[in-house]
């Protein structure tokens, strides 16, 4: 039995046999995800569903409520007010797609479903040129999709992965440590060293808890479990879409249109001003062939 098999049929179960609902297939699949990016070891506990469907649920309606204040979609090929503030330069335009590793690497799959227009986030860094001049630069693409809805849905998902995968590296991490600590002591061992000197050593070399006492402080698959409850329950520390920072761009006077890019905080180093953006299939065919250099990305 499957992994998602034995979660389904957990949720489904009850005094009375009846069918699992689409609802709950679908957590149960996503439930299977979760362990199976973090640490397998959690399916063994009895409890793990309800200990972590209340913080995947709490993750994911965070990554979405950060997603849904993006605005646009702006038309790449329109008049839009924004889209000479944004691109300061009209061959910043086709140059944004050109270098688009998203463009390059997801282009072909649309093209072949023959889809006329493709919409996508554009991110976009701030250059302050002098003291009462900034520029947009940078422009970045990713996430390319048939709909707004669609592109939101990525970058959820690629959220919420990222923030698994974040949890899953601290406890490779930790188990690392662990082994070096073993290690560390069977040779210690070996050489005739008593574990109360070995601890003292390493207290007096590192400054901090001996690598013994921390493998005896093992986490078990109950800990990993809470642990990792107590990270779904942080989704910001992955992701944070603010538009209180966002940056502020009028049409005309204070009475006229106005557009606030918010500012979105990953785990990239560069922080973005985003919106979505849409444009024709064909505007990026033609300036991925205009562009010799393909090295804009976006991680998230």
């Amino acid at each position: 039995m499957s992994l998602i098999e034995k979660i389904t049929g957990l949720l489904g179960r009850d005094e009375k046999q009846r069918e699992v609902s689409p609802g709950e297939q679908e957590w149960a699949a996503l439930l299977a995800h979760v362990v199976e990016m973090t640490d397998m070891r959690i399916a063994d506990e009895s409890n793990y569903q309800e200990v972590l469907l209340p913080a995947i649920k709490i993750a994911r309606a965070y990554y979405e409520q950060s997603l849904d204040i993006v605005p646009g979609p702006v038309a790449l090929d329109s008049a839009h007010f924004l889209l000479p503030r944004i691109f300061p330069n009209p061959e910043n335009i086709p140059a944004c797609l050109g270098r688009s590793l998203a463009v390059k690497n997801e282009l072909p799959a649309y093209e072949e479903a023959e889809c006329p227009r493709l919409y996508a986030l554009l991110g976009v860094r701030i250059k302050r040129m002098s003291e009462n001049e900034q520029v947009f630069t940078d422009h970045t693409v990713r996430s390319l999709a048939a709909s707004p809805g669609q592109v939101r849905q990525m970058l959820k998902e690629a959220a919420f992965d990222s923030l698994l995968q974040g949890f899953a590296n601290e406890n490779l991490h930790y188990e690392k440590k662990l082994e070096q600590a073993r290690a560390q002591y069977e040779l210690l061992q070996t050489a005739g060293v008593t574990a109360r000197h070995a601890e003292d050593a390493n207290v007096m070399q590192q400054g901090k808890t001996p690598p013994l006492v921390r493998a005896y402080l093992n986490k078990s698959a109950e800990q990993v479990l809470f642990s990792l409850r107590e990270w779904l329950y942080s989704p910001q520390h992955l992701m944070r879409i603010n538009m209180s920072d966002g940056f502020l761009v009028q049409e005309g006077s204070k009475n006229e249109e106005e557009w606030r890019l918010p500012l979105m905080v990953t785990q990239d180093r560069r922080q973005w001003n985003v919106c979505l953006i849409s444009f024709p299939i064909v505007m990026a065919r033609k300036a991925l062939k205009a562009e010799a250099h393909n090295h804009r990305f976006m991680l998230i």
